[in-house]
């Protein structure tokens, strides 16, 4: 995608199409609004009064120059009203914007920014994030392309009104785009089959990200894990035949005396459910079951570029769960990487093993936070459906700022309770702690079970099983993986 930011009168735009927002009961007589309506005859000013165009959210009306401007077309979308504009409203139209442009087969685009924009920064980066999110396919497993998948815009132009808002607009389409290709890698990765992302592929990326963004990156292997004593972890990958990846991203900023933050993904690359097998069907989509390792590896490429205050820490477990005759069975007890022994009683609750290993790990760096991202369990669906991750943790003041970043980002969250009466649940007769409930509260239940490998730091878990596919209803999510918590990683980086 080629992108340019510029300043220029639209009416002399080469370009498929100029998409102008617009809001309910605009103001004809200012901005680009005004030149648009002059240059086609009073066109716009007609489709309003006669109630065709209503200025609406994700209204859409597409109007022909005839010659008097050099694009051949103007696209009107709607916004809604003045007084309820947000900035997801403006993600919203943004990307209903590019997928309509996108559909009708156009290639060019000019994307209007008046200089009357409220809050300009916010709103223009997230228009960016929409408009490129929105264009989101993958594709890439197709030898025969349909139509609608050789439907691609290959240029945008975001144009601004004046030269003074030109560098204004050129940082918040930076920071979008940044953002939104952290997203859509997110997006790639947790879309890929599992046959062509194991846990050594999905390693291999991490290099290749670290390496193009400025990070730092260990990768501890098979042999390393036993030595360092990753045992949770090896439990569950020991019945495949592909090896568990232990991977570990860090960006240093300049200066000393910064907060370290930890971001923590469970890498479950396929999860079949071990010997407590999963049902057949929808099985095939576990291979989503690494969309927490997925978002903190998209987050930790765009805090590379973005290269925030703050030192920040990716970690990731990754490893498959299969049945075999190598697998661990229900009744196994293992120990953690911090010593503490669990009752393994389902084998399809692997992904809060191999996350008490990396909990327990991530204590050595005595973080001021300690996020972790997880598709753990599917009561948290029954919970909040595919509109919000559940969230519990151990410390009210980070999960305020975890709360405000997904206010911003629109990547909602909702806390759940994770009182002490919980732990009663995760008890065990043979073992420290087993590694499922009673049968109630399973979300809850998940998040009691890490909370006993948190050692003493701020800590909150994101039950993302909702919310990293299938979402609906939002322009800018596609179908599969949506790349949830990418975006509101990087806002709370950003917002330290």
């Amino acid at each position: 995608m080629n992108i340019t930011i510029k300043t220029g009168d639209f009416r002399q735009e080469e370009t498929d199409v100029v998409v102008i927002g617009m809001l309910e009961n605009p103001d004809f007589y200012s901005g680009h609004l005004h030149l648009a309506d002059e240059a086609l005859g009073g066109r716009i000013r007609e489709l309003i009064e006669l109630g065709d165009f209503k200025g609406k959210m994700k209204d859409t009306s597409l109007l022909y120059t005839r010659g008097a401007m050099k694009t051949a077309r103007v696209l009107l979308v709607g916004l809604g009203a003045y007084h309820e504009l947000t900035v997801e409203k403006v993600r919203q139209g943004a990307g209903h914007a590019a997928k309509h442009v996108r559909d009708i087969g156009l290639k060019t685009a000019t994307f209007l920014i008046p200089d009357e924009v409220p809050d300009a920064g916010n709103m223009v980066q997230a228009a960016a994030e929409a408009i490129l999110l929105s264009l989101y396919q993958f594709n890439q497993h197709k030898t025969v392309q349909e139509d609608d998948d050789e439907k691609a815009l290959e240029s945008i132009t975001f144009l601004a009104e004046s030269e003074p808002s030109q560098p204004t607009v050129e940082r918040a389409v930076h920071r979008g785009q940044t953002i939104a290709e952290g997203t859509i890698l997110a997006r790639d990765l947790s879309n890929q089959p599992a046959n062509h992302l194991t846990p050594t592929q999905l390693a291999e990326k991490a290099e290749a990200v670290a390496a193009d963004n400025g990070l730092r990156c260990e990768v501890f292997d098979k042999a390393t894990l036993e030595e360092k004593g990753f045992r949770t972890l090896l439990a569950v990958a020991q019945g495949s035949v592909e090896e568990p990846r232990f991977i570990i991203l860090e960006y240093t900023p300049e200066g000393e005396g910064q907060d370290t933050v930890v971001l923590v993904g469970k890498g479950i690359t396929f999860d079949t459910g071990g010997i407590s097998l999963k049902p057949g069907k929808g099985m095939h989509e576990m291979k989503h079951d690494m969309s927490g390792a997925a978002a903190v590896l998209g987050a930790m490429k765009a805090v590379g570029q973005l290269k925030p205050d703050l030192h920040v820490i990716g970690v990731i477990a990754a490893t498959e769960n299969m049945p075999s005759g190598t697998a661990i069975k229900p009744g196994d007890v293992v120990t953690s990487y911090g010593g503490k022994t669990i009752e393994i009683l389902n084998t399809d609750a692997e992904g809060r093993l191999v996350l008490a290993d990396a909990l327990g790990w991530t204590a050595q760096y005595n973080p001021q936070g300690v996020v972790d991202l997880a598709t753990l369990t599917g009561a948290v669906i029954t919970c909040l459906g595919h509109i919000a991750a559940g969230a519990m943790g151990t410390d009210l003041a980070l999960m305020d700022k975890v709360k405000a970043a997904a206010e911003k980002t629109h990547e909602r969250v909702w806390e759940l309770p994770l009182w002490d009466d919980y732990d009663e649940g995760i008890k065990s007769k043979v073992a420290d702690v087993q590694n499922i409930g009673d049968g109630t509260a399973g979300t809850i239940a998940g998040g009691a079970f890490l909370k006993k490998f948190v050692e003493d730091y701020p800590w909150v878990h994101l039950d993302i099983a909702g919310t990293a596919w299938g979402m609906k209803g939002s322009t800018y999510i596609p179908e599969g993986a949506s790349g949830y918590g990418v975006r509101l990683l990087v806002q709370l980086v950003e917002d330290w």
